[in-house]
């Protein structure tokens, strides 16, 4: 039996906590989406059509340095149709320019799951080529290998660094280190399926000469 006591009090704590979400700032990543299709996405630098591997989901909110992100569910999870408890956090950035170089960008994920920066060029050399369906070219690195057998180190990377010529386009899937392996297939599938266009701007420019 609910007292008139509890219910108020029950009734106090929603409307404090909807207050409390109003008052929040809202965070947006800089990407339209194209006609309501969360497959077609437009960055800053170019213009993004995917195919979602089965079970991968948009992530609603994230990163604002991010263009998009995903959760990525152990694959044995999505067969069962059971939600993964740990999906792995694939996230999508494109920056412009060779954003720093490859080392550098390397390095800075090494240092995400507390490896040391020494490895970079250990796990250069070891990178495998990538191709997008587009033709942007890459490597993708794996740093499961590296980590240590006392489990200290905790969460692993596996990530692909694209040259899309005047810019960069990193899709990195990080999460538990015996989660990330299993989503592996999946995200070199992901990467080789992902389309980059340039944004078109020769109607800006052309806008541009005629009002001249």
């Amino acid at each position: 039996m609910v007292t008139a006591g509890l219910a108020a009090s029950l009734l106090s704590s929603l409307l404090l906590t909807a207050c409390n979400q109003n008052s929040e700032p809202r965070r947006y990543r800089e990407i339209v989406l194209q006609g309501g299709n969360p497959n077609l996405q437009r960055g800053p630098l170019g213009r993004f059509a995917w195919t979602l591997p089965a079970g991968w989901t948009v992530q609603p909110e994230g990163d604002p340095m991010r263009l998009t992100g995903f959760w990525a569910p152990d694959p044995e999870f999505t067969k069962k149709g059971e939600a993964d408890p740990k999906p792995v956090d694939v996230s999508i950035v494109q920056l412009a320019g060779d954003a720093g170089g490859l080392e550098a960008n390397v390095t800075r994920w090494l240092g995400q799951v507390t490896l040391s920066p020494t490895l970079a060029k250990k796990a250069i050399a070891e990178a495998k080529p990538i191709r997008t369906s587009t033709g942007q070219t890459g490597i993708v690195v794996d740093f499961t290998p590296y980590l240590s057998d006392d489990l200290t180190q905790s969460k692993s990377i596996i990530g692909a660094i694209l040259d899309g010529g005047d810019n960069t386009v990193f899709v990195k899937a990080m999460g538990a280190r015996s989660h990330v392996p299993k989503v592996k297939e999946q995200l070199l599938e992901f990467c080789r399926n992902l389309a980059i266009t340039p944004l078109d701007k020769s109607s800006d420019a052309g806008k541009a000469e005629g009002s001249k």
